[in-house]
């Protein structure tokens, strides 16, 4: 019988009885192991204090160091480089585990036992890199020390490595780089901060495009990321899946060249679930180039970052649920405000397709906001002040004519955005429904010969007193009711274009029902 065709409960007791049943054969029997064969090999703990490091933050221990990593390569067995309470001055390239020799880095916790840079470090390797398959850093506070070489602090650069329980400051490069030079597959980051980079936060490496198989099916969970010189997580290779990572005031230093997002992303299909990307200077999430294909947002919350919420480039398929996009566009509008910049849009569709948007809210209102607080020590500028005015324009910009995506279940009040509109789109194939558009709600178009409708609102007023002859292509099956505001109104003739039962002239509130079927719009009902 084949196991998919049972119940739960049912594959369950047979899983259980064959458990049973495999026990008590092996109790009758004994153990079946040879004695021959061997065990696991144990991972040998090696402290760098015992071959000569000092750790008091002043003297170079990168010779000690070297020692211990040659001891555990010696061992041809998993071995733990244990680094006790202490501050570790170290050269650049000294902390390399190399391929073959599986290694685990550990300290005593991150606000314990640190690896810093020497503050005159010339060489532009990492403190640390991790070029063996499953090795590991755990429980260490890594610093730059001044360093000015351009170093990334920490680089994975194999199958299954894992960052776990770590704090990374002061990067003279990227805090953490993942598949730098090779290939880090299934890589695991876990309960992570990272601080005042230089470049960027965290960047995963690999080419652009649908094809790449880089360093694909990370998994990240509770990483913290603020204060990066350029976008606080930048992704260009695939498939990373990520719950509750923070991103703030990213782009200190980028100066004028956008690279200042709190997620960039050139890259596909990605799951983001709990995560924040609060007061970066650029957007808030940044899918550029086609990056962003297929990828889910869930759960997350994007707010008073300087650009865009959420800004999608040629992206297709994304899908984003429950997320809430509150006071963005504070640096590219801010009281000098555009009203329709859509560059500081909560959510800005440009050339995408097939967008699902479900359950999300986007508002603003008119609170002050104040320049952010950054330490008395740091390099990172302010991000600007805001006075008593909105800088959200939009709640949702598509541009692109051919778009077919859909909004449902959405809360995008007009008047708590600076445009006073909810929507703004280019596609007369966007679905709107079940979506509290506040003013929009029922939106109101001037009379012409020929009108566009927008692609919300199951009643749409029409003001004016012109003739309608044409109504502008919409998405199939999409119905209406057209209700005239005035007793002159020119009301509707019948056309090439229009399938409807003669000339309509109605007084004001009169109203026609059509249906869009094909390539005409059918009458279904009027008023009397």
């Amino acid at each position: 019988m084949d196991n998919e065709s049972l119940s739960p409960s049912r594959r369950d007791l047979i899983l259980m009885t064959g458990v049973a049943t495999a026990g008590a054969v092996a109790a009758t029997r004994g153990s079946w192991r040879s004695e021959s064969t061997p065990s696991a090999p144990s991972n040998i703990l090696i402290n760098v204090r015992d071959h000569g490091a000092r750790g008091d933050g002043s003297a170079d221990d990168s010779s000690a160091v070297r020692d211990a990593m040659k001891v555990a390569q010696s061992k041809g067995q998993p071995a733990t480089i244990y680094f006790p309470r202490g501050t570790y001055r170290v050269k650049a390239g000294t902390l390399t585990v190399p391929a073959g020799h599986p290694m685990i880095i550990r300290g005593d916790g991150p606000r314990s036992s640190q690896i810093s840079l020497s503050a005159s470090e010339t060489s532009t390797d990492a403190l640390i890199s991790l070029d063996a398959t499953f090795a590991a850093v755990e429980d260490l506070q890594l610093d730059g020390g001044g360093s000015a070489a351009g170093n990334d602090l920490l680089v994975l650069n194999a199958g299954y490595n894992r960052v776990s329980n770590c704090n990374i400051d002061r990067a003279p490069g990227a805090g953490l780089a993942i598949g730098k030079k090779g290939r880090s597959l299934a890589h695991m980051l876990e309960n992570l901060i990272i601080r005042d980079s230089v470049s960027y936060g965290i960047r995963v490496h690999g080419p652009a495009g649908k094809d790449e198989t880089g360093s694909t099916d990370g998994l990240w969970s509770n990483v913290d990321v603020g204060r990066s010189g350029l976008s606080g997580v930048f992704l260009q290779s695939s498939s990373q899946n990520m719950s509750n990572v923070h991103v703030w005031q990213s782009g200190t230093r980028a100066g004028d060249d956008g690279d200042q997002h709190g997620f960039r992303v050139t890259s596909r299909t990605h799951i983001f679930s709990g995560c924040q990307a609060e007061k970066n200077l650029g957007d808030g999430f940044h899918f550029e180039s086609g990056g962003g294909d297929g990828t889910v947002i869930s759960g997350c919350r994007i707010w008073e970052n300087g650009g865009a919420g959420l800004i999608g480039e040629g992206t297709r398929h994304l899908t984003v649920v429950g997320s809430t996009f509150t006071r963005n566009g504070r640096n590219n509008v801010g009281d000098a405000a555009s009203d329709d910049a859509v560059s500081a849009a909560a959510i800005h569709n440009d050339g995408g397709d097939a967008w699902t948007i479900t359950g999300c809210s986007a508002w603003d209102d008119t609170n002050e906001l104040s320049a952010v607080w950054v330490p008395e020590n740091s390099t990172t500028p302010e991000i600007p002040r805001r006075g008593q005015t909105m800088s959200q324009t939009y709640a949702y910009v598509e541009t692109g004519s051919r778009g077919r995506s859909s909004i449902t279940g959405a809360m995008f009040r007009a008047e708590e955005h600076l445009s006073g509109s909810s929507i703004k789109t280019e596609s007369a194939l966007l679905r709107v429904s079940n979506s509290d558009l506040g003013d929009d709600d029922v939106p109101v178009v001037p009379a012409a010969a020929t009108i566009t409708l927008p692609p919300w609102g199951d009643v749409i007023r029409v003001s004016g007193q012109v003739k309608v002859t044409k109504i502008s292509d919409s998405r199939p099956g999409r119905s209406v009711t057209l209700m005239f505001d005035s007793d002159s109104a020119g009301g509707i003739s019948d056309g090439a274009d229009m399938q409807i039962r003669g000339a309509f002239l109605p007084n004001a509130g009169g109203s026609i029902s059509l249906i869009f079927l094909g390539e005409k719009w059918r009458e279904q009902a009027r008023s009397a």
